[in-house]
């Protein structure tokens, strides 16, 4: 039976033994190959290949993750030669569309076989060629600049100047109407709402609420078209109404004096010590 002498791989040939072993075809090597390393993206490239060959390979492998590659530093080995003129600038610009950093560009031999006609291949030792390393000139990126926001402005507090107010109720319950100056309602105060001022409150409606005039003044009134409160306060002065109490059909005023609160029908005209409050 015929034997065959042992062959070394290349690609997917043998080689008899009875010949001499020889390199595959250029086409039949890879134009670059890629590595994930410890220290990054390793990517081998064919030095004998061309340019526009060797842009598409790296261009394919990194299209298949681009993801996984995005921003890792790259580590460029030669093979079998120096690298075409102007690969390596095609290069980095393949490298800037993946948003990659090349870091390192070495260039190694690849040792070629020795091996007498007939005996079968030997491992051939040789010492590892010492890399050449081209160190890449790394630009800093500028710093943003810094903005200094202006210090906010100060606003100062605005200026209550007491005055007189006009509400248009009604004033519900659970409501509290506070203001400087004198309170003019159009409309009811309902049981449970609050309206107070450090002037006079007048009510166009009914008043079954609680009111408070001339808070932190001596003299004030109130004067509503139905005074029903359930409390009324006039300066310090405070009064509630009794049960047996029957509300007006007409318009009351009340008051304050040394004595208490003073409520009584509207006449038309103000106490002459009530003029001074308005």
């Amino acid at each position: 039976m015929p034997t065959r002498g042992l062959g070394l791989l290349w690609g997917t040939k043998y080689m008899d033994s009875s010949n001499a072993l020889a390199k595959p075809p250029e086409e039949e090597v890879p134009a670059a190959i890629l590595r994930g390393t410890a220290r990054g993206l390793e990517i081998v490239i064919e030095a004998k290949r061309s340019i526009a060959s060797i842009a598409s390979e790296v261009l394919e492998r990194l299209d298949e993750a681009p993801a996984f590659f995005k921003g890792s530093d790259v580590r460029v080995r030669v093979v079998d030669g120096p690298l075409p003129t102007g690969c390596l600038a095609r290069l980095d610009e393949i490298a800037e569309m993946f948003e990659l950093r090349i870091v390192e560009v070495t260039a190694s031999a690849v040792p070629e076989p020795n091996l007498a006609t007939g005996s079968a291949p030997q491992a051939i030792e040789e010492p590892p060629a010492e890399p050449v390393v081209v160190e890449l000139e790394v630009v800093a990126p500028e710093p943003a600049p810094v903005v200094v926001a202006p210090p906010p402005a100060i606003v100062p507090p605005p200026i209550v100047t007491p005055g007189t107010r006009v509400f248009v109720g009604p004033v519900r319950s659970g409501v509290i109407l506070d203001h400087v100056g004198h309170l003019f309602v159009f409309g009811d105060v309902n049981p449970g709402a609050e309206v107070r001022a450090t002037g006079n409150i007048i009510v166009l409606g009914r008043l079954r609420g609680t009111a408070h005039a001339g808070i932190g003044q001596d003299v004030g009134f109130i004067l509503a078209l139905r005074l029903e409160p359930q409390q009324l306060r006039i300066g310090r002065q405070v009064a509630r109404a009794s049960d047996s109490d029957k509300p007006a059909s007409e318009p009351e005023l009340a008051y304050g004096t040394g004595g208490g609160i003073i409520v009584e029908r509207y006449a038309g005209k103000l106490p002459r010590n009530l003029v001074t409050s308005i």
